[in-house]
């Protein structure tokens, strides 16, 4: 099997013949989808690793009420997750890969009632594989929890009892899933599709194979659905005392034990979890009513204590609309206290909210401009600049810095080389051998002379011996 991180095997190959039979059947073929139904099996585009692009992408789906959030720390504890996507590094021949597939096969669910009671599709459609991870995750969550919007639903529906091969077809025939894939791709993994056809896929334009994995609760049993994988793995259940995030925990660290040994491995994990957005929304009704409950209660109480100085009226608190603030429990200056602390908690989470708000604007943002091509806009600028007549310039202002970066390198290397050489020959002259010291040095050997390069202190060296005698 070629596996690849678009997973590029034998299912990919079946995908292509199968794909006209399943789509005449589909639910899914539908005339207002973007992309013709004969391209669909080959036009998915490869996508990056964005918590931001996933999150969209759930949006497109329409799926409204999760998020996907990057996990830097397994240790760090994540609020009610739906599930894990996993990109690993893809290396079929490295000896880890071994191992990990020998550990795998034990746990391998071979049982088509059970393989059927659960969703995994097999990845037949090269460059899919960031789609089928999101949805192993969504379609195996109760529908009481979570929304999944019409076209998941249907999708659900129309694929119970399928074997994972034609799940897999289902996805790839679905227009709806294809043109919200494809609409998160850079315009460089559409001029990659061109240039090499379908097929192996990177997921980061290294050339390098990367692949997504899900990791999902289902029925008390943590499960890894992998597209690529012939069959779904049970990893077991867990203690009563524990989350189903403790026993991830304790698979993925043994996983990436196993994975790097003394070699380094990238990898990304993220959460599916719900929009944070929601929560925080519940949180501050929640406290906005406590906060006019708390007001009203006050206002009674000062109101009555009032009358009660005055003396015009009954000194008797006020009853309060709820149980919780009895009037004999709480003075004023308890409810103040109170409530300068529901304002504080209403402050922090309003921020929260307009954070997560801004958050959700700059995943638009990044989209927009990872999804622009600006071919058109670099190439039309350039040719403006040359039909005016200052490209030229332009280039040369900018080329001229590196010339005289590179011009005064070449001077200080000539004025490097031209001390070196006046200096060789300032210490011949002090104590060398040139030609001309050279003759003399011969003249004095026919003379009986010892030859000396300093005649003047070699002989007040002499005296001074004759002086020791």
């Amino acid at each position: 099997m070629n596996v690849s991180g678009g997973g590029n095997g034998p299912q990919a190959t079946a995908a292509t013949t199968n794909s006209s039979s399943l789509g005449s059947n589909s639910l899914l073929a539908t005339a207002s989808g973007a992309m013709p139904m004969a391209q669909l099996a080959d036009g998915w585009l490869e996508l990056e690793s964005d918590p931001g692009l996933f999150t969209l992408l759930l949006e497109d789906f329409g799926c409204h009420d999760v998020q996907v959030e990057e996990v830097y720390d397994l240790q760090k504890p994540i609020e009610s997750p739906y599930g894990f996507i996993f990109l690993f590094r893809w290396i079929e021949e490295r000896r880890a890969r071994r191992k990990i597939v020998e550990t795998t096969a034990e746990i391998f669910v071979k049982d088509e009632e059970a393989i059927s009671s659960i969703f995994f599709a097999q990845q037949v459609v090269p460059n899919s594989c960031a789609t089928h991870a999101l949805l192993s995750v969504l379609l195996n969550c109760n529908e009481n929890n979570l929304q999944l919007g019409d076209t998941l639903s249907r999708l659900k529906a129309h694929t119970k009892g399928m074997s994972p091969e034609n799940k897999g077809l289902a996805i790839g025939n679905t227009p709806e899933l294809a043109c919200a894939h494809n609409s998160h791709a850079m315009p460089q993994a559409r001029r990659r599709l061109e240039r090499t056809g379908a097929g192996v896929s990177s997921c980061r334009f290294t050339g390098e194979a990367f692949h997504f994995v899900s990791f999902v609760p289902i029925n008390g049993q943590l499960f890894e659905l992998d597209g690529l994988k012939p069959y779904p793995m049970n990893h077991g259940g867990w203690e009563d005392s524990e989350d189903w995030t403790d026993k991830f925990r304790r698979v993925m660290a043994e996983r990436l034990g196993i994975a790097t040994g003394e070699q380094d491995i990238r990898f990304n994990l993220m959460a599916v979890v719900p929009d944070r957005r929601i929560a925080i929304t519940h949180k501050l009704k929640m406290l906005r009513t406590n906060q006019a409950i708390v007001s009203g209660t006050l206002q009674k109480l000062l109101k009555a204590d009032e009358q009660g100085e005055s003396g015009n009226g009954d000194s008797q608190r006020p009853d309060t609309p709820t149980t919780l603030l009895e009037p004999s429990a709480f003075t004023a200056r308890d409810l103040q206290s109170l409530l300068k602390n529901l304002d504080t908690e209403i402050a922090i989470n309003e921020q929260h909210l307009a954070d997560e708000n801004d958050r959700r604007h700059m995943f638009k943002v990044d989209a927009s401009r990872r999804t622009h091509n600006y071919d058109k806009f670099v190439c039309t600028f350039l040719s403006m600049l040359a039909h005016q007549g200052v490209l030229g310039e332009l280039v040369s202002q900018h080329l001229l810095p590196s010339k005289k970066i590179s011009g005064q390198s070449a001077a200080n290397r000539i004025s490097k080389q031209s001390n070196s050489s006046n200096s060789g020959t300032s210490t011949a002259g002090a104590g060398g051998t040139t030609p001309k010291t050279q003759q003399q040095q011969a003249a004095a050997a026919k003379n009986g002379k010892s030859p000396s390069k300093t005649p003047g202190r070699r002989r007040k060296g002499r005296n001074k011996c004759r002086k020791r005698k």
